[in-house]
């Protein structure tokens, strides 16, 4: 499962030998139906049930062949032949998600569906149900406390005018094993999404521990990424201006953004006073307007409201990358939040917690393994973004 896709799905390893003919006994195109179940130490079953998407390899060795097949969920098979014709009118974010979803026969998972977003209008455009959905989470204005903006101008001036926007926006849509979420940005990083997981901790001695206590271990961990300054720079994520030009009216304008209140005051002071980035994008006000009166600013086409405010959001939320191998937990979903404890080794100067890396995650993938041996464990990938800088702050949005 994974917040960044739509979809969940897996490989399967099947072993055979090289004379056994699975493939041919069983008439297998691997194209097929398959549903599978696993059962963990606290008797918590893990259910899949979807289609596999073909063969990625198949090699031999020393008369043992080895299949690597593809699975995924009975929804992205159906979202191929599914297109979108009509008109969305007035809807919000979602609203059009959770029709989308429906229309592939996606279940809508409520503990999961947290998102508020303003209303919009586009057209299906001969879209996939996933397409459509996508131009929900990266065209939608979300309604929090950081509510979008832009400066409004007088188009009677003849000098081009400088204006401000602010706000914060995004949403992410993404399937998982109880059905399918829908959440912006900040609901996600508060942990208003899904269940928030007790406290699991890393271990310095691992013998003699109770099944309790072993489920709720950290097996191992590693952070690939704590922070790239450049990239964010690049990416307009501390400050950026977007150049928009009425249609319409033929006034240009300027659009700066102003202190991103995702980043840390160190943040905003290394990077500057000028903006990083220059987006330029045509407004087109009076797009969907059908009638003869001028159409309200931002209405229609909400592009100065979206696209440097999701500049700024969307590059700032997941600045940490850590990877946590737990003991299977069947009950975690993407989306979900957990608490982690690191210890540290004591010594005569120092020892403890490990302030940096304890506190709160939140989950943005989750991977089962399972082996031939009988042997299983749980991967989670979990981001912070740049104001949870440790165990104190994890918990700012």
């Amino acid at each position: 499962e994974s917040i960044f896709t739509p979809a969940s799905g897996g490989t399967l390893l099947i072993y055979d030998t090289d004379g056994a003919g699975l493939r041919t006994r069983y008439e297998l195109e691997f194209i097929e139906e398959i549903e599978f179940e696993f059962t963990n130490a606290r008797d918590e079953k893990l259910e899949f049930k979807g289609v596999m998407n073909g063969i990625r390899n198949e090699s031999v060795f020393q008369q043992k062949k080895m299949f690597c097949i593809d699975f995924t969920t009975e929804q992205v098979r159906k979202n191929e032949g599914n297109f979108v014709y009509k008109a969305f009118r007035n809807l919000t974010p979602e609203e059009i998600s959770k029709e989308m979803v429906e229309k592939i026969g996606g279940k809508i998972d409520d503990s999961g569906w947290v998102g508020k977003g303003q209303k919009m209008t586009f057209l299906g455009a001969r879209k996939r149900p996933n397409e459509v959905i996508r131009t929900c989470l990266t065209g939608g204005i979300a309604e929090d406390l950081q509510k979008p903006s832009a400066t409004s101008y007088n188009p009677s001036q003849a000098q081009p005018q400088k204006g401000e926007t602010k706000g914060s926006t995004g949403f992410y849509c993404w399937q998982t094993l109880d059905g399918y979420r829908f959440a912006s940005v900040n609901d996600l990083l508060s942990g208003n999404v899904g269940k928030e997981h007790e406290e699991y901790v890393l271990r310095l001695q691992n013998q003699s521990l109770s099944m309790d206590e072993t489920m709720q271990s950290i097996i191992e961990y590693d952070f690939p990424q704590l922070g790239d300054f450049q990239t964010h720079q690049r990416a307009g994520a501390f400050k950026n201006k977007l150049i928009s030009f009425n249609i319409s009216t033929g006034q240009y304008q300027e659009l700066v953004t102003g202190d991103n209140p995702n980043a840390t005051q160190k943040q905003k002071e290394q990077n500057g006073e000028e903006p990083t980035r220059v987006m330029s994008k045509p407004y087109i006000p009076e797009r969907y307007q059908n009638s003869c009166e001028k159409a309200a600013p931002d209405y229609w086409d909400q592009s100065r409201k979206t696209l440097a405010q999701g500049a700024q959001r969307l590059n700032t939320f997941n600045d940490q990358i850590g990877k946590f191998t737990l003991a299977p937990q069947f009950t975690m979903r993407a989306g979900d939040c957990i608490n982690v404890k690191i210890n540290k080794i004591e010594s005569e100067k120092e020892g403890g917690v490990d302030e940096k890396h304890s506190g709160k995650y939140t989950v943005a993938k989750v991977g089962h393994h399972f082996g031939v041996d009988g042997k299983s464990y749980t991967r989670v990938t979990t981001i912070r973004s740049t104001i949870q800088q440790d165990d104190a702050s994890s918990n700012k949005v």
